[in-house]
């Protein structure tokens, strides 16, 4: 079934004019706040440089080929749902429960893939056609949503934390960094579990909370807590290496945050990008083979 809403976006590069248009934006933008100090373009340079990467993936996954049941309501809800009630609520939860839990990487993976997962099905309730490739689409626009008004907040925080003191080199390196690892982190893991999600209407199309499911659940919380546990695991790897030894004990993570130089440095940073690396790249590999194994788009 053909898709007018879409056309334009499925047949052009839309996701690539939205990057590269949306990175020139930012960079202007960060250029003229650090030259002429306007505080009204900040909220600009938060905005553009958190969200360009995750529209940009929105259109990516629009583009390609799927079933085409969705509609452009479910799109923005699900965009826009995931951002703020699936933060929200993540939000809070972490809040209420981390202090009192163990195992907080864990938890966290397991608060915000839940929050994510119940807006995922709200929306997913109003889309009549559910093939697998339609659920990876909106799964991954429920995520990119998530990453986008999360990675604002984290923008925001560097700003405040280091006010009147190179605000703008910090902004701009704390979105750099989320900009180029978003699109695998939360859009990739919402993305399998909205393909799974939707592989259990086959058949019947009522959702069902099947073995996929709950087992595609549990791969994505375990890697986000494992996303989430590489910094340590990367302090741990550096002081084993070329610092004080091996300990079995967790670091202090914030204590050692900007203290390292040198070879402890190098070594940490090796360490990450290694464990970062694996995680996107297994992730990446599970998403190309659930959607390989989808059922063909109709057009």
């Amino acid at each position: 079934m053909a898709e007018p809403t879409f056309a334009f976006v499925r047949s052009s590069r839309l996701w690539l004019i939205i990057l590269v248009v949306g990175a020139a934006v930012w960079l202007l933008s960060a250029l003229v706040v650090a030259l002429t100090k306007d505080t009204i373009l900040v909220p600009t340079l938060l905005i553009v440089g958190s969200f360009f990467v995750p529209l940009a993936m929105v259109a990516f996954a629009i583009s390609r080929a799927r079933e085409g049941g969705l509609t452009g309501d479910a799109l923005a809800l699900g965009f826009l749902g995931g951002g703020t009630i699936g933060l929200i609520c993540a939000a809070l939860t972490e809040v209420e429960l981390l202090p009192t839990v163990i195992g907080t990487f864990l938890a966290v993976g397991l608060i915000e893939e839940t929050a994510k997962g119940i807006v995922l099905v709200a929306v997913a309730h109003g889309v009549r056609s559910r093939g697998p490739r339609d659920g990876m689409v909106l799964g991954a626009t429920v995520g990119a949503g998530f990453a986008a008004f999360e990675s604002t907040g984290y923008a925001l925080q560097a700003m405040i934390d280091t006010a009147k003191d190179r605000e703008v080199v910090n902004i701009v390196g704390t979105e750099a960094g989320r900009a180029l690892l978003a699109p695998f982190g939360h859009i990739l893991w919402t993305a399998l579990l909205g393909g799974a999600l939707f592989a259990s209407a086959s058949g019947t199309g009522a959702f069902r909370l099947t073995w996929r499911v709950l087992g595609t659940f549990a791969g994505i919380v375990a890697l986000h807590a494992a996303w989430d546990a590489s910094y340590g695991w990367s302090i741990v790897a550096a002081d084993g290496l070329v610092g004080s030894g091996w300990h079995l004990d967790w670091p202090a993570t914030a204590a050692w945050a900007g203290t390292p130089t040198g070879s402890d440095l190098v070594a940490f940073d090796a360490a990450y990008c290694v464990l970062i690396a694996l995680n996107a790249v297994l992730g990446t590999a599970w998403a190309v083979h659930r959607y390989r194994a989808g059922a063909p788009a109709r057009v």
